[in-house]
């Protein structure tokens, strides 16, 4: 079972100053855990990642810096932090190819929106920013402790590991503003933030906007996207 996750990266040093392309410890633990093997994706040529998909039984898309806003068609507000265009071209394609194909897909945190953007939707660039003051989706305690709520309003695979209403992590401060076409909020915050989406018609297709790499209590998001990926295409 080989699942493909599209690459983070560190920046080196001052004197020579290069990116390094990796993917950060609990998403390979988590994605183990499950009996999956695991391919790292950096950012490459666009003509070589249909070839690279089809050997595929699933794709992960990680957490990270902010998408860029001229994908949706908007400049960047003030409050807008770093963006990478090499992360966007690999994650937009792959999120495509995965919709169009049928290959299950999960999306974490910066892969929600990547989701999102990718199928034709948009972006609160900063949430305090653009009014959403009420609940806290920047987290200032570790990564261990649940953050905030939020509540199940559709059916999706996080029916059968939840309760309706359930306890997240939460490290971001850009979230979905207007859905792509197909997709359908599957879980919302206090405060009416998009936390979850699955795509219509999809076999797994499943963003979350929160970390569940890192609570290995919510490891069953990982079990039901590599049991999807088992399955015959």
């Amino acid at each position: 079972m080989l699942i493909g996750v599209a690459a983070q990266y560190r920046t080196t040093g001052e004197l020579i100053r290069t990116k390094i392309w990796g993917l950060l410890e609990p998403y390979v633990k988590a994605l183990e855990a499950q009996g999956a093997a695991v391919v790292v994706i950096p950012p490459q040529a666009q003509p070589r990642l249909p070839e690279i998909a089809r050997r595929l039984d699933g794709i992960l898309l990680p957490g990270g810096v902010d998408v860029d806003p001229a994908h949706f068609g908007e400049e960047p507000i003030p409050e807008m932090g770093e963006v990478s265009l090499e992360r966007d071209a690999l994650e937009l394609a792959l999120a495509r190819h995965a919709a169009e194909h049928g290959i299950p897909l999960l999306g974490i945190c910066r892969g929600i929106q990547v989701v999102n953007v990718a199928l034709g939707g948009s972006l609160y660039q900063d949430l305090p920013a653009q009014g959403f003051k009420a609940v806290q989706h920047y987290q200032k305690s570790e990564s261990g402790v649940l953050g905030h709520s939020v509540e199940q309003t559709a059916p999706s695979p996080l029916q059968s590991l939840f309760p309706q209403r359930f306890r997240v992590n939460s490290y971001h401060h850009q979230a979905l503003k207007d859905l792509a076409p197909g997709l359908r909020s599957a879980a919302v915050a206090p405060d009416g933030v998009v936390e979850a989406v699955t795509l219509e018609g999809h076999p797994f297709y499943l963003g979350v906007q929160w970390h569940p790499e890192l609570l290995p209590e919510q490891w069953g998001i990982f079990r039901a996207f590599v049991e999807a990926a088992k399955q015959p295409a």
